[in-house]
């Protein structure tokens, strides 16, 4: 059964089954309660017959015989309520008979316990109460009548009302109870089509309830699910791209230098060249071997770089600087290099970040600059290093992707120096192993600035 059937059957018998179990008290309490009444008032005229009968019996049997002062007795009470008594003897012989209806004798029995019961007659309902007075020496049973038709009429008609309005809040009941149960499950069926929609692969598919209730809660809830799920998707199709992007450049990188060895080792092998032209093609070898050779140790290093098990240590900045300076001794004959150091201690693993500022040098030697800035400043509580160049400048469309492995964006010249785009991507790696991230800001014919920095300072 759907959800907006159980909801409607649901709301229409708990209200129909309330105001049937009101309706029901609610009359036959009002009914019970002016039955009482009258049955109560029935008694007190009973009780007030039996005495009037009593005195004047005793006040009219000093001058007359028994007989005709007890008839005087009861014909003087039926003058209070006419047509209302039936006084009999002891021996069930009537003495005076005034009630108009016509009562069973069975009704006469147990007349000693003052008893009364319902009787229905000529369409009319009424109480019958019967009991024994005691005249002189002498007992009577004693016969009164109450009227009730009024009341059981008022009942009937208070029902029929209550029927009328019964039907018509049912009726509104089921209407009011349709469209909620539609209002409600229509959020549900939204819920539903999205959820279809996403597992169709339409990540991009929400829920949307103007409502502030339990379903806005759980609209929420969703699509801050389908967001994550959005971003974890985006991320794995990301890291497969990626993943291709790198077996493709990978296997292209490995194809150039393997194709020109065994080329030229085949030319050697078969050949009469003389001396110079072996050693031009053994100049060959070597160089796309010693491109091998740095691919291979990069790719290492940039497995290694994906371990968080560093160990780090505080050493003082002046030390790192003076070792980046004695690498690159040689270097300053073409292009200035200089150092701007700010004295301090930084928590590093040391060989690591070298890495990273010789992979950065490295590159702003390639970019045709005239010279290079190498700083490190301490800023708040952190350390900045900044490698600049003022070369050729990256593209702004590269920029976003020169930290992944293989990237080159001058793929000849860096196959010219033995590159193979992997040092960036080592470098970011590295950094984000230390809490930080690779800031690159370049600009084309102006140069190239990368900066990181390192926290846990202590000047």
């Amino acid at each position: 059964m759907r959800l907006s059937a159980k909801l409607f059957l649901g709301i229409s018998g708990v209200i129909a089954a309330t105001l049937l179990v009101f309706g029901y008290f609610i009359l036959f309490a009002g009914f019970k309660k002016n039955l009482d009444l009258r049955i109560d008032n029935g008694l007190e005229d009973f009780q007030a017959s039996s005495l009037i009968i009593s005195q004047n019996y005793d006040i009219l049997s000093a001058n007359l015989d028994q007989k005709s002062a007890i008839i005087l007795a009861a014909q003087y009470a039926d003058r209070t309520d006419p047509d209302h008594i039936n006084l009999y003897t002891e021996g069930l012989e009537p003495v005076i008979e005034g009630i108009s209806y016509e009562i069973p004798e069975e009704y006469l029995d147990g007349a000693a316990n003052n008893q009364y019961r319902s009787l229905e007659s000529d369409g009319k309902r009424i109480i019958v109460y019967t009991g024994m007075i005691k005249a002189g020496d002498s007992q009577y049973i004693l016969q009164t009548v109450k009227d009730v038709t009024d009341v059981y009429k008022s009942s009937e008609s208070l029902r029929n009302s209550f029927i009328i309005i019964l039907l018509a809040s049912l009726a509104l009941s089921m209407v009011i109870a349709y469209v909620f149960s539609r209002s409600v499950t229509a959020k549900a069926e939204h819920v539903r089509k999205t959820s279809e929609a996403m597992a169709s692969g339409d990540y991009k598919k929400r829920i949307t309830v103007n409502s502030k209730d339990e379903f806005a809660d759980m609209a929420a809830s969703y699509n801050k699910m389908a967001d994550t799920i959005e971003e974890k998707i985006s991320e794995l199709e990301d890291s497969v791209r990626k993943r291709d992007d790198f077996i493709a450049a990978f296997s292209h990188e490995m194809k150039t230098p393997m194709t020109s060895i065994v080329g030229y080792a085949d030319m050697i092998a078969h050949s009469n060249k003389g001396n110079e032209e072996i050693r031009e093609a053994a100049g060959y070898i070597l160089n796309e071997g010693l491109r091998l050779e740095k691919l291979s140790f990069n790719l290492l290093n940039l497995i290694a770089a994906d371990s968080t098990n560093i160990t780090r240590e505080s050493i003082p900045s002046e030390e790192l600087f003076d070792d980046l300076k004695h690498v690159y001794k040689q270097a300053e004959k073409d292009v200035t290099i200089t150092y701007d150091c700010d004295s301090a201690y930084i928590n590093i693993e040391y060989d690591l970040i070298k890495t990273v500022l010789t992979n950065l040098i490295d590159n702003a030697l390639k970019s045709n600059t005239d010279r290079i800035e190498v700083s490190g400043k301490v800023i708040g509580e952190g350390y900045t290093f900044s490698v600049r160049d003022y070369g050729i400048g990256i593209p702004e469309e590269d920029l976003k992707k020169v930290t992944e492995a293989f990237y080159m964006v001058d793929k000849s010249r860096s196959r010219k120096a033995h590159g193979a785009g992997i040092g960036l991507a080592l470098c970011d790696r590295i950094v984000k192993l230390h809490d930080s991230s690779l800031d690159i800001q370049s600009r084309l014919g102006e140069g190239t600035t990368v900066r990181f920095t390192l926290p846990d300072t202590k000047v």
